[in-house]
């Protein structure tokens, strides 16, 4: 009778251990595949499988084994649907956006805005510097309100895109466009202009931009693999590989 109890008790705490760790388990498969609303940005964000961004996240969700289904969307539509839940990720988001509920992934980017000029214009190296001009700022970004709240500046959101904000400055339109650097460079030679110029020792501001993960058990699981992988791609060269590749100046 007692070998009967004590084989009870074993069967009994090994079951309960089993249903402990069952739904655990159970949480990381239901986490596996990652959908990521995308933002398309020049360089950065080119389309489901082409861009700086979305190489950095390939290689980190291969190395952490998750399954990604990237979409590409307007900025607000992007966002809109991360903070509504339909999607488990957003990609990119700076710290001149909105604050929204969620984890980080490490920056992506050290986002540095400049002031492109028509040659032989004086480049700004301050936002004061900006005051009683007609500024193009590219319409679906995020700028700070270091830069947008001065009311002496004379901001245009009509640059639908980084390659109409240089048109835009190249026809004699706007007095300055404010681009991130790279983005910007792209846009150059996409256009063709040979007019336009930027100095990059003046940034006119830096921000800090990331991926952003639900604020969910999934959001948390998939945050920490994810950023576990980037350390790795950091210090195994990958990272900067990636960073390297295509540059935008050509």
């Amino acid at each position: 009778m007692l070998d009967r109890f004590k084989s009870f008790c074993t069967i009994s705490g090994v079951l309960s251990l089993t249903f402990l760790l069952a739904p655990v388990s159970l949480a990381a498969d239901s986490c596996n595949k990652m959908t990521v609303a995308a933002a398309e940005i020049p360089h950065f964000v080119e389309s489901e499988s082409e861009g700086e961004f979305v190489v950095l996240l390939q290689s980190a969700a291969k190395r952490a084994d998750l399954a990604l289904d990237i979409r590409l969307y307007p900025k607000k539509r992007a966002l809109g649907l991360f903070q509504m839940g339909v999607v488990d990720a957003l990609m990119p988001h700076s710290s001149a956006g909105a604050d929204v509920a969620s984890f980080k992934s490490l920056p992506i980017l050290t986002k540095r805005d400049f002031a492109f000029v028509r040659e032989g214009g004086s480049v700004p190296s301050s936002v004061s510097d900006l005051e009683g001009l007609r500024i193009g700022l590219t319409a679906q970004y995020a700028y700070p309100k270091s830069l947008t709240a001065n009311d002496e500046i004379d901001f245009s959101r009509e640059p639908n895109s980084d390659l109409d904000n240089i048109r835009m400055l190249s026809a004699g339109r706007l007095d300055r466009s404010i681009i991130e650097e790279q983005s910007g460079l792209r846009a150059i030679a996409e256009s063709g202009v040979d007019n336009v110029v930027y100095d990059e020792t003046s940034p006119i501001n830096e921000l800090s931009v990331w991926i952003l993960f639900a604020k969910t058990e999934c959001g948390a699981l998939q945050a920490e693999k994810i950023n576990s992988a980037f350390r790795a791609m950091i210090n195994d060269g990958e990272w900067a590989a990636i960073k390297k590749a295509d540059p935008p100046n050509g």
